[in-house]
């Protein structure tokens, strides 16, 4: 089933056409990677899908439905959270407060915007949460950000998303500056996050990452879509020459000699 479909997506910024009739589709539990070159259009594309900006001209559609995302509470009341480099991630409180940031339990008991937060509903929230993905055994709930690995906030990032019923799951360069231990953990967190029923649009550099959890490849250049291919009827080296835009055969001339 699909949960998210673009059709014919247009952005400029001036004389500059950022996007140009980008158009596909993202079905319920699956990893799709969006790859290409820096100034390729990825940015621009998962900017307009969580509302940083709207589109031009083009049609969004979730489950079906067409959508208008003009901001990113649009986004995430549709079910799309985008979780950038950075995670944004809160690094003075702690993972408990981090998961329910914005979205924090209050104490009923009082009225208005001076209820205070429900902080044992929020830890048993929390916790239970942890133990839900997985991680509990390794974090504790009370622990403040600043202490987590790279990884470890990736996790939590991604975990915040889950629990908020995301339909869709928007991760730009997760692995970007993390440890080998890490990025595995990241990636074995993804598969994980699929297998809930999540769907992931996967933005990253590295294709070997693309091919260890992604189900299907995107590739963008100059603005366009080029190339949309399922993992298992390609290979890294075609992956690669379409991203650049080389001439194939003269790459696979080249590996042949080798």
């Amino acid at each position: 089933m699909e949960v998210l479909r673009l059709q014919n997506l247009q952005k400029s910024f001036g004389s500059v056409r950022a996007l140009k009739n980008a158009s596909f589709a993202l079905n319920e539990g699956e990893v799709v990677a969006l790859l290409g070159d820096n100034g390729a259009g990825k940015s621009t594309l998962i900017k307009a899908i969580s509302g940083v900006f709207p589109v031009d001209r083009g049609d969004i559609y979730v489950r079906g439905q067409k959508v208008s995302i003009r901001s990113t509470r649009d986004a995430m009341d549709l079910g799309i959270e985008t979780i950038h480099q950075d995670t944004s991630l809160a690094p003075d409180l702690s993972i408990a407060r981090n998961l329910f940031l914005g979205r924090e339990p209050v104490n009923l008991k009082w009225l208005g915007v001076f209820a205070p937060l429900d902080l044992a509903r929020l830890r048993d929230a929390a916790s239970a949460l942890l133990k839900r993905v997985g991680i509990s055994k390794k974090l504790d709930a009370n622990a403040l950000v600043s202490t987590l690995s790279g990884g470890e906030r990736q996790s939590i990032a991604i975990s915040r998303a889950m629990q908020f019923a995301a339909k869709v799951i928007i991760l730009d360069e997760p692995t970007n500056n993390l440890g080998v231990e890490e990025t595995h953990g990241v990636l074995r967190f993804v598969e994980e996050v699929r297998e809930a029923g999540h769907s992931v649009l996967l933005i990253t550099h590295n294709i070997h990452h693309v091919f260890q959890v992604a189900d299907r490849i995107i590739v963008m250049r100059r603005g366009e879509i080029v190339a949309e291919q399922t993992v298992a009827d390609t290979d890294l080296l075609t992956v690669e020459s379409i991203i650049t835009g080389a001439d194939m055969s003269a790459l696979l001339k080249q590996a042949r000699a080798k």
